[in-house]
């Protein structure tokens, strides 16, 4: 696959296209124009902590919440997906400490955000997560999904090594995340930034699935005719 811009040709399998367009966009090598075909203002720059909050209400009450957990692989999941189809209630844990995660909050694991351990929960309006976990929202000036796919970027992803504590394990708390700044556009460029984005995701996984579901034909097809 291949897409142009004023910087040259890039030619790549479907994740490193998502990969390389997210840069071009999130370092300001390719802009978008409004809707009159004029620049967009200037970006801004902060600090994650100036664009976000954390939240840690705990569940105190023990709420029977369903349980989730981060994968770097499929985002926020129910923690049966990873852990031998059971979570914590189905062990009869106390989940009293655990995080109350709301709709539309950042959830990571700091032990484990250098390989990608951070996710958006915009599926379920409450969820519970272990005390480990580090929760925060935006404040409104940042789109989620902008920031969404601003945590995917390289950028980050160097800033989160520069940034994290630790020897044989690093650790990123929520007082060194605040600290990573981040570049950000007016809204309306973010919405069409993650617009963008967005219908390439979508793209290539219809794609995906077309693909997958040929070979699956093409397995039963080959499976029949040696019967």
């Amino acid at each position: 696959m291949a897409f142009k811009s004023s910087y040259g040709v890039i030619r790549a399998d479907n994740k490193t296209l998502i990969t390389g367009l997210r840069d071009l966009l999130f370092s300001k090598r390719l802009r978008f124009l409004n809707d009159n075909g004029d620049s967009f203002p200037d970006w801004k720059r902060k600090k994650l902590g100036e664009v976000t909050f954390k939240t840690d209400k705990k569940n105190k009450l023990n709420h029977s919440f369903p349980v989730y957990s981060v994968s770097n692989v499929s985002g926020f999941v129910p923690q049966s997906e990873q852990f031998e189809n059971i979570d914590s209630n189905d062990r009869g844990y106390d989940t009293s400490l655990y995080k109350i995660v709301e709709h539309s909050t950042f959830v990571y694991n700091p032990a484990r955000i250098n390989v990608g351990s951070i996710a958006f929960n915009d599926s379920i309006e409450k969820a519970i997560v272990s005390s480990l976990y580090v929760c925060f929202k935006t404040n409104g000036d940042i789109d989620d999904y902008f920031l969404q796919d601003f945590l995917q970027t390289s950028e980050f992803k160097s800033s989160v090594l520069a940034s994290a504590e630790g020897g044989v394990r690093i650790y990123l708390f929520y007082e060194n995340f605040a600290e990573i700044k981040i570049n950000y556009p007016s809204y309306d460029e973010q919405q069409s930034i993650t617009n963008c984005l967005s219908s390439l995701k979508n793209k290539l996984k219809n794609e995906t699935q077309i693909v997958n579901a040929y070979q699956r034909q093409k397995s039963y097809f080959l499976k029949e005719l040696f019967i």
